[in-house]
């Protein structure tokens, strides 16, 4: 799973199919002593450069916390087959769940929608 400063996201499976597939599951995780998660956002390979689709989902999370978040193949992805990613915001949060920082920038795996 990628990771970064105990925050970790990942998609669930490599492979999804446009017709069967609903939706891009991804895990997510905190393994910080305090609120803090992934905001993910989607990125689609094109001719060999990552280009950003304009949404994204955070997921404060509470310390040791596990969820499932999930992105839309039709409403996220367009239907659009190709190769995918999600870049990874690593956001602190207060206690009362609001925004404090962002403490660093990862990638998951690639995954594919065929």
């Amino acid at each position: 799973m990628a990771s970064l400063k105990g925050v970790s996201a990942n998609p669930t499976k490599a492979n999804h199919f446009i017709g069967l597939d609903k939706v891009v599951g991804v895990a997510v995780k905190n393994d910080n002593g305090y609120i803090a998660g992934p905001n993910l956002i989607p990125q689609r390979k094109v001719n060999g450069k990552w280009e950003t689709i304009k949404t994204n989902s955070p997921n404060p999370l509470n310390p040791g916390e596990k969820l499932f978040d999930e992105f839309s193949i039709k409403e996220s992805f367009g239907n659009k087959k190709g190769t995918y990613r999600f870049k990874v915001d690593a956001e602190r949060y207060d206690k009362q769940g609001n925004h404090v920082e962002t403490i660093g920038t990862f990638f998951t795996s690639e995954f594919y929608i065929k």
